[in-house]
């Protein structure tokens, strides 16, 4: 058989048989002392090797418990680190609603007479180089094409398209769009129109400025409420550089928005307010 083709075993064997009998003779002559001297030197070896197996056992034993042990407080801990993550997230979203929300109101309180759906932005496309922002709030909240869109900063735009629960919204940088304006400083009025080379700047063009227009260069800028389409004293923004055309005998002014318009977020739709009458006290 192939067992007995094992050195190992034959060894083995051998040594068991011979301490059989050695331990047999030697009982028989009554000398067990030898035997239990020669037995314990024999199997010393035996015994150290056995007690370091049996510790090798038990620190493997150990370490996989360890390892369990280790295991299961990660998955705690895992566990913990996405219960706080959701709370951060939680946070901060009830933060930027709180900041939403106070600034829906201090808009509402300087402009108590206007009727305001704030809106949150969904989307933005560019149709015929002309960039769009798409609000979660339609037909159905009571907007209406050509509305006016705010910010706490400033005057963002108009409602150019409409939704039964969506709209569009046509910033004043684009250049199709424009607006009466104002310098408040002076007084002087004019047209405030986008301008194709200066919408990636945030800037406009106010215009109709006659050659001896007072318009100097950080003189601020609002809606002038004429025609009926923005309501008065919308802040807009302020002067930067003032051109005068000698051969139209004409003043033009470049203007920088309020708005930053590539951080909005939220706006406010205004979908009532006093209409402005040419002449009456403001």
């Amino acid at each position: 058989m192939k067992i007995f083709k094992n050195k190992f075993f034959i060894i083995a064997l051998a040594v068991a048989i011979f301490l059989t009998v050695l331990s047999s003779t030697l009982a028989i002559m009554g000398k067990t002392d030898p035997l239990k001297n020669a037995v314990n030197i024999i199997a010393t070896p035996f015994r150290y090797a056995a007690t370091q197996i049996k510790r090798s056992i038990e620190g493997f034993s150990r370490y996989f418990e360890s390892v369990d042990r280790l295991s299961e407080e990660n998955e705690s801990l895992r566990d913990r680190v996405d219960e706080l993550e959701s709370l951060l997230v939680n946070a901060e979203q009830a933060e930027q609603e709180n900041a939403r929300l106070r600034e829906y109101l201090e808009v509402k309180s300087t402009y108590p007479d206007f009727e305001l759906i704030d809106a949150l932005i969904v989307g933005t496309e560019s149709e015929n180089y002309m960039t769009l922002f798409t609000l979660n709030k339609g037909k159905g909240d009571g907007i209406k094409l050509g509305m006016p869109v705010m910010v706490k900063e400033g005057l963002v735009g108009s409602v150019c398209e409409l939704g039964y629960n969506w709209c569009r919204v046509r910033a004043l940088t684009e250049a199709s769009a424009s607006v009466g304006a104002y310098v408040s400083r002076s007084g002087e009025t004019g047209i405030l129109s986008g301008d194709i080379s200066l919408k990636d700047t945030g800037e406009c063009i106010l215009t109709y400025l006659p050659e001896n227009a007072d318009v100097e260069v950080g003189d601020l800028v609002y809606t002038s409420g004429i025609g009926s389409v923005y309501p008065r004293a919308l802040f807009i923004g302020k002067v930067i550089s003032v051109e005068n055309n000698e051969y139209l005998r004409t003043k033009t002014a470049k203007v920088e928005c309020a708005v930053d318009f590539d951080s909005l977020r939220y706006v406010m739709v205004i979908i009532d307010y006093e209409i402005y009458t040419e002449g009456a006290s403001e």
